[in-house]
């Protein structure tokens, strides 16, 4: 899996690997910067911008409730592919690329992901919702998204944690609101 270094992800190798998925068929996937591997028990298969995937650099794999894997990239934003064909989705994007850094899918199966500078994408499979400062996420530079047990979503990154009430974002602090 050896592929090229990009010294503008941080730390950086030829053999860099950014993420790790099972998927349900027990198929082992690794995002690179060479796009997304596939290892099936016997064999590894290379997934690229050659075969439709938006972009090479993949820093996270997510695979979501109906069996569609997803990518996020560290360019061209997040597409998913349905084992067939990929789409992509159309976000906000800044001249230097659509960095994103990681997916969550709710409860609910909607798919979450925070784009640098351009906060968090919902996506519900019917359209793209874009949240930021106006909806109360103070930060452009979310990390991580994880849903607690109550359903309640929880957003961490650069400026702290943010907590989502279903209508719009507020920051916790160690006083809460919790």
């Amino acid at each position: 899996m050896a592929n090229k270094p990009d010294n503008n992800r941080g730390v950086t190798s030829s053999k860099i690997v950014h993420s790790i998925m099972q998927d349900r068929k027990g198929n082992m996937w690794f995002g690179t910067n060479a796009g997304a591997f596939i290892y099936d028990g016997k064999s590894l298969t290379n997934l690229s911008e050659k075969d439709g995937l938006c972009n090479n650099a993949v820093n996270d794999i997510l695979e979501d409730k109906t069996g569609n894997i997803w990518f996020a990239t560290h360019y061209k934003g997040v597409c998913y592919w349905n084992g067939i064909t990929f789409t992509s989705l159309a976000t906000k994007e800044r001249e230097s690329g659509t960095e994103v850094w990681s997916l969550y899918e709710d409860k609910a199966g909607q798919i979450w992901f925070p784009i640098e500078n351009f906060g968090v994408y919902r996506y519900n499979s019917n359209s793209l919702t874009n949240f930021d400062k106006k909806d109360g996420l103070a930060s452009g530079s979310i990390q991580d998204i994880f849903e607690d047990s109550q359903g309640n979503l929880w957003l961490g990154g650069y400026m702290g944690l943010f907590r989502y009430n279903g209508d719009s974002f507020y920051s916790v602090s160690k006083n809460g609101p919790w």
